[in-house]
């Protein structure tokens, strides 16, 4: 592996994350995987997402925070937290509103609506330079390399 500019691979993936509007959540508990496709906001490399705490992708969540994350050629390794209500996250509402303006007060927020934030922790997106390769994002070390 060889070291690559952080920044510049950071920004690249951000800029993904901004432009695309769905992403594929898996999570996985007691043995289950499943996976959906989602529509998210995205703040930096954080991601943050809707749902009810009676579905099943909460409930596993809960069970097991780490969580896999597909966006066009980008994996993402991550872990959700709960972040409570949509009315307790003004800040994500604006952020999806903005994103999802067709969306905005049609669904007006639920007792058991919980916004997720999911950190990422690896990121790897494929791509090719000359011949193909992953390039990958450590967020917490401030490391990139391509492989």
């Amino acid at each position: 592996m060889e070291s690559i500019d952080f920044d510049v691979l950071r920004g690249e993936i951000v800029n993904i994350l901004a432009k695309e509007q769905l992403l594929v959540l898996a999570t996985a508990a007691d043995g289950r995987v499943t996976a959906r496709t989602i529509c998210h906001a995205s703040d930096g490399l954080d991601i943050y997402f809707g749902t009810s705490n009676k579905s099943e992708k909460y409930a596993q969540m809960k069970a097991n925070p780490n969580v896999a994350l597909a966006i066009g050629n980008i994996q993402i390794e991550a872990v959700a937290e709960d972040c409570g209500n949509p009315e307790a996250n003004p800040a994500f509402v604006k952020l999806f509103n903005a994103k999802f303006p067709h969306l905005a007060g049609l669904y007006p927020p639920k007792e058991d609506d919980v916004v997720v934030k999911c950190t990422p922790t690896k990121l790897s997106l494929y791509k090719y330079v000359g011949h193909p390769a992953w390039e990958i994002l450590y967020p917490d070390l401030q490391q990139a390399y391509r492989q």
